[in-house]
């Protein structure tokens, strides 16, 4: 059985969720990339781990940096220990017996080393020099195999750290038991390090490339969200239970309020009420003793607290009882597996029932690979639906004005169990607020339009005058003779049927 091989953390939480438990005990592995991917700090975050719990470590140079500077850079790092160094990690120059006495000389080093200390981890950093002096394809492989036969002796787990990149043809790459890639790339002006598991001895590890940082902590890996959570989720969305917005016109709408456990998008321009909306939605699940989470890109949280405030509805009753928790980030450049980790840690440890995430762009639009949003969000709406949540998320459309319908991530709508169409309208000199639910599952719905009124009394959904009906029928018909523009004509007959009926 798999989960009967002994196995060691590698000092990384997801990179022990990639090789399904961490590396096999007495495996020897290389990690191969380019200078600057990460390898060296990676090696050094195993032998603290494997310090952490009491076990040696024993890291070898080869023709790389000095170990002062090397220790001085990891200094920086939070798995850094100094009352290790010398006493649990250890850390030995090989470069001169490897010149003098060749691959042979170094193995012995090695095996008296490991042995006298009881070294647990062994991760010998330049293992390329090894291949340059080694004399011939048999050198290379007796190498090899008396590591491999020490690691299995000594019950020592071993890192290679190489610049050579992985190839199939290589002695070594054939005799170890993993080969762990890194990677460094440009995406237009942004640094992206990711990492994949090219090779795994006796484990059924997570396939393809996973993107990570290097930061106070040191190696951060953040595994494809849609390759680890690949199940059907368990819980399905319950019509006999209701969650309310708190506007009552909205809530009649929606024949009392959004099915439990179902996933909403709110689908308007700038300034159309979306963000106004999901709080109204975390502060009625407040009201209703629901805890509630605000996750979201623009506005810090006093921000948002005041702005409800003067609109009559003050929210710090709520957050000082822990019923609604807000978590505002800057909208720079993020990793869309780093924040749904984020996310669902957040999920685990307060027990939301309601989540709110204001702005579905730094999600999905940041994704590395634009063909994996729609795996990338359905998997995130799975995941927080077998968390007993009910995921409200806005996105905003290319539109200011007017019936069309404009998504920036294409299929994105078609995931969501209910779609809600928020947009403005000029009339006589005036813009209105529009709002139209074109989408519910499992519910009937009211199909049609309705004005969006926020004012210092909070928001109001009311009859929309019947001038505003006439002339959004009259603009929706018009575009049906215009071949040249087949994606708008689409959007507008979709947003045209009516959705009355169960679906």
């Amino acid at each position: 059985m798999e989960g009967d091989v002994p196995r060691i953390s590698s000092g990384t939480p997801y990179l022990d969720q990639l090789l399904a438990g961490g590396w096999l005990r007495g495996g020897s592995y290389i990690v191969t990339g380019p200078p600057g991917t990460g390898k060296t700090t990676l090696g050094n975050q195993f032998c603290f781990s494997v310090a952490e719990q009491g076990d040696c470590a024993l890291y070898v140079t080869l023709l790389v940096e000095t170990h002062a500077r090397m220790l001085m850079h990891l200094r920086s790092l939070a798995f850094f220990r100094p009352e290790f160094v010398g006493t649990r990690v250890f850390y030995l120059s090989g470069t001169t017996v490897l010149k003098e006495k060749g691959p042979s000389g170094l193995l012995e080093l090695l095996t008296r080393t490991v042995r006298e200390k009881h070294i647990k981890v062994l991760v010998i950093d330049g293992f390329t020099l090894v291949r340059e002096r080694a004399g011939s394809t048999l050198e290379q492989r007796e190498f090899l195999q008396g590591l491999s036969v020490l690691c299995g002796l000594t019950d020592c787990t071993t890192l290679l750290l190489s610049t050579e990149m992985s190839k199939a043809m290589n002695v070594e790459y054939a005799m170890v038991d993993g080969i762990l890639a890194l990677n460094a790339e440009l995406l237009g002006r942004r640094a992206i390090r990711d990492l994949e598991v090219v090779k795994f001895r006796g484990s059924n590890n997570i396939p393809g490339r996973h993107t990570f940082l290097i930061n106070e902590h040191g190696i951060c890996i953040y595994p494809r969200w849609e390759a680890v959570y690949r199940k059907i989720p368990e819980i399905i969305p319950e019509s006999s239970m209701r969650l309310r917005f708190g506007v009552p016109r909205l809530d009649a709408m929606c024949q009392g309020g959004l099915v439990a456990y179902s996933s909403t998008l709110l689908l308007g321009s700038p300034g159309s009420g979306k963000t106004l909306l999901g709080l109204h939605f975390l502060a009625e699940g407040a009201r209703n003793e629901e805890p509630g989470l605000y996750f979201g890109f623009a506005e810090s949280g006093k921000t948002l607290m005041r702005r409800m405030k003067s609109m009559g509805l003050d929210l710090t009753p709520y957050l000082e009882r822990g019923l609604i928790h807000l978590e505002s980030r800057a909208l720079a450049e993020t990793l869309p597996d780093a924040m749904v980790q984020e996310l669902m840690n957040l999920v685990s440890q307060h027990q939301y029932r309601r989540v709110f995430i204001d702005g579905l762009e730094p999600f999905a639009k940041e994704a590395i690979d634009p063909e994996r949003t729609t795996r990338f969000l359905s998997a995130l709406i799975n995941a927080l639906r077998d968390k007993h949540i009910t995921p409200l998320i806005t996105e905003e459309t290319n539109t200011l004005f007017g019936p069309d319908i404009h998504s920036p991530i294409e299929g994105a709508e078609a995931i969501f169990d209910n779609l809600i169409f928020l947009r403005f309208v000029e009339l006589n000199g005036r813009l209105y607020r529009l709002l139209s639910i074109l989408k519910m599952r499992d519910s009937d719905n009211d199909p049609f339009l309705r004005e969006l009124v926020i004012s210092h009394k909070g928001i109001q959904v009311q009859e929309a005058p019947a001038a505003l009906g006439g002339m959004m029928t009259g603009q929706s018909q018009a575009p049906k003779t215009r071949k040249k523009s087949p994606k708008r004509l689409t959007a507008l007959k979709r947003h045209s049927r009516k959705p009355g009926g169960r679906k």
